[in-house]
């Protein structure tokens, strides 16, 4: 009886323990088309406190430049410049938000337009910012649009979706791969927009 008791006692904690440090994922921050508004050589800069230092992104429209390198993305590790990178110009502008991963702390970026959607994340082996997530590799109809969000359930999700059609595939961090692994959740869900954060 008693073996029975520790057994059924040591399976109760294993639930309780899977569930407690099970991987999430929270939005912190999100600023939607927030370079539609910017004029020609302004700015737009946060900073963000990461378990690896502070890290600060700049994104500034140029103006003399063709729409293809419109805008400058500059990144900052520590005040130390770790990645630029040029965007076209594009309809609507392009979002961006911040993803902590709850169960490590680690943040995770996303930038995305309606043709484009990549989640990136500092790697601290190699001092620079990593392309984890970029949409133009994963299956979609053609002229879908492409949104990476944290789910109210905490998981994390690149959908395309289409008149109200979505496609999703789901996310988790493999530590010993150092990368996200992936499964393909499906079609027929509903919009995306019900079930973010």
């Amino acid at each position: 009886m008693r073996k029975l008791v520790a057994t059924v006692l040591s399976l109760c904690v294993m639930a309780f323990a899977s569930m407690c440090f099970a991987e999430t994922y929270q939005m912190t921050y999100e600023a939607q088309n927030f370079t539609e508004n910017l004029k020609d050589n302004q700015a737009f800069s946060e900073t963000f406190t990461t378990p690896h230092g502070i890290l600060k992104i700049q994104a500034r429209r140029l103006w003399q430049t063709g729409s293809d390198k419109r805008l400058h993305f500059i990144v900052w590790m520590d005040d130390k410049r770790i990645d630029e990178e040029h965007f076209p110009n594009v309809d609507y502008g392009y979002t961006f938000r911040v993803f902590k991963n709850t169960s490590n702390g680690d943040l995770f970026y996303s930038l995305e337009s309606i043709e484009r959607a990549c989640l990136y994340g500092y790697s601290p082996d190699k001092n620079k910012l990593e392309v984890y997530i970029d949409s133009q590799n994963y299956a979609h109809e053609a002229g879908a649009y492409p949104y990476i969000v944290a789910l109210k359930n905490g998981n994390l999700i690149l959908a395309f979706e289409k008149a109200n059609k979505c496609q999703r595939y789901r996310f988790n961090w493999d530590a010993k791969a150092n990368w996200f692994a992936y499964s393909d959740i499906g079609s027929g869900w509903s919009s995306i927009r019900g079930d973010k954060q």
